[in-house]
């Protein structure tokens, strides 16, 4: 469908949202979910070189023994739920960071994961969630 979409329909941009929604729905190999995910990421890079379409993929963390991700903690590549295909294989990595247990919870910080176009990590900006338009709006500018 998405390459459908891509190549007959013209689309240039697609937000697959949840990526583990699509290995949920597809006949699962024997070797696992994990392997499932590799072989999807491995189809979706090759859909992106061939036909230029731009992918965001939305992705959970891995649940950690303590609550430090819960409570705004800084996330790294490795706590991406799923295949290491999806670090390895993505061009750029962003994640959210918000304090689901502090006073301020409308605030989500924009973490820079990866970067391959130009190496660039780390903070990059503040955002915040408006409750009466639905819309996320620039707080502050990090990087």
């Amino acid at each position: 469908k998405i390459e459908y979409l891509t190549v007959a329909s013209e689309v240039d941009f697609i937000l697959l949202d949840h990526i583990s929604i699509v290995i949920s729905g597809q006949k699962s190999s024997r070797e696992g979910e994990r392997k499932d995910l590799d072989i999807l990421m491995t189809e979706l890079r090759s859909l992106i070189q061939r036909t230029g379409v731009g992918i965001m993929a939305i992705v959970h963390i891995k649940r950690r023994n303590d609550s430090e991700a819960a409570e705004g903690g800084k996330l790294r590549l490795s706590d991406l739920r799923g295949s290491a295909s999806l670090e390895q294989l993505s061009d750029f990595v962003l994640g959210l960071e918000r304090d689901q247990q502090g006073d301020d919870k409308a605030t989500m910080r924009l973490r820079v994961l990866k970067n391959r176009l130009t190496g660039k990590t780390g903070e990059s900006d503040l955002i915040e969630y408006n409750m009466t338009t639905g819309r996320l709006n620039l707080k502050e500018e990090l990087f």
